[in-house]
């Protein structure tokens, strides 16, 4: 692969979003959860540097579940340390209880063998790809998530009360002015 799929291009734009998370196909292999990275823009410079040298850079994915009163919202964010002290970073929303393929990604990480991490400069094109095995420990915290998320987002369903665009859109507004996020213990580090 020279460049990110159309399809995800596609959503990239359509969206502005940076980062994604989505089952894709390889080789007509196993459906797979993979993170596709763009990391674009004149302040991404050095970062795109570190990454078309670096055959690896380390990798940090760290998940938080958030239970708002609207529904389950999963974050993962991903630390790519390009630079001492200041890592490249990724925060990709997941509403597993709204959006089918949003679950799909939760279910399979908890059962693929390994999480691909593919990086693309302004032009979506293919400047890293990175491969690392998932241990048992780390499917159980996946399937863990999905199951905390469809509980919540259930009893929300049946006392009238889920609203999944309200906790979006709280959820951004947070982070929007969070001046530092806050560090999750539950992390996968590669």
């Amino acid at each position: 692969m020279k460049y990110f799929p159309k399809s995800v291009q596609n959503n990239m734009r359509e969206k502005d979003i940076a980062a994604t998370c989505v089952p894709v196909q390889f080789d007509d292999g196993e459906w797979e959860s993979a993170f596709f990275l763009h990391v674009a823009g004149p302040e991404s410079r050095q970062d795109r540097r570190i990454l078309k040298k670096n055959r690896v850079t380390p990798t940090l994915l760290t998940t938080e579940l958030m239970m708002h009163a609207g529904a389950a919202v999963l974050m993962l964010r991903v630390e790519v340390g390009t630079v001492n002290d200041d890592p490249l970073v990724f925060e990709i929303l997941l509403i597993p209880g709204q959006v089918s393929m949003h679950y799909e990604c939760l279910k399979l990480l908890a059962r693929q063998q390994r999480i691909r991490y593919f990086f693309a400069d302004s032009d979506y094109r293919l400047m890293q790809e990175q491969q690392h095995e998932i241990s048992d420990a780390q499917h159980e915290k996946f399937e863990a998530l999905a199951r905390e998320a469809f509980a919540h987002d259930s009893v929300l369903r049946m006392s009238g009360k889920y609203d999944p665009r309200t906790a979006i859109s709280d959820i951004v507004a947070h982070y929007q002015v969070r001046s530092e996020p806050a560090r999750n213990p539950d992390s996968i580090s590669h």
